[in-house]
């Protein structure tokens, strides 16, 4: 029995081709070829490597000048905090020490006035006891020449009287009493004597 075959190829060429690219284009489009080998190599000769070296570079350039100038930063407000700080410590024992100072002139100063208004005191109880006592001596020395003198006055006004009564009796009773006066005021005047030395 026989069988009957039968076979059909049929090849449809496409020899019209359209592309519809809409916005911006970053690639290649290849449309209507037919029957070609077509190879595409898209490259950017290594610009975004280098543009991502360029930027890893500069995010770690930009790190470290930042920490550079953070450890700069830091180090000059250390410094500066340092200096006023020692500035100011310094101004302070400088005014503690002039405090000190000062005390120790006022102390010093109250010491000698307290000293010198002792000596003076102690000065002016001499020199008042001394003129007291210089005062009281003479007092006693007027007093003696005053006793004397009333003394001697009273001698003379006698030796007056007794004169008188001799020229009235000749003399006589006189000169008996003259004696005995005379005799007396040597006594007394070897007493006085006697007493002051």
């Amino acid at each position: 029995m026989g069988k009957s075959r039968s076979k059909s190829t049929q090849n449809s060429t496409n020899t019209s081709g359209s592309n519809a690219i809409n916005g911006d284009n970053l690639g290649v489009a290849v449309s209507g070829v037919n029957n070609s080998n077509v190879n595409v190599t898209m490259t950017d000769h290594g610009a975004m490597e280098a543009a991502a070296e360029l930027g890893e570079l500069a995010l770690t350039s930009n790190t470290a000048v930042s920490k550079a100038a953070l450890d700069s930063n830091t180090e000059v407000s250390k410094a500066a905090l340092d200096m006023g700080e020692h500035a100011i410590d310094a101004s302070l024992d400088f005014g503690r020490d002039a405090l000190d100072s000062n005390n120790k002139a006022l102390d010093s100063a109250f010491a000698f006035g307290s000293d010198a208004l002792q000596l003076t005191n102690d000065i002016s109880s001499k020199a008042i006891d001394e003129v007291s006592q210089a005062h009281g001596e003479n007092l006693q020395m007027l007093a003696g020449l005053a006793g004397n003198q009333a003394q001697q006055n009273s001698e003379n006004l006698q030796a007056i009287k007794e004169l008188a009564e001799v020229n009235a009796d000749g003399g006589q009773i006189a000169t008996t009493k003259q004696m005995t006066i005379t005799v007396g005021l040597v006594l007394v005047f070897l007493g006085l004597l006697a007493l002051k030395g």
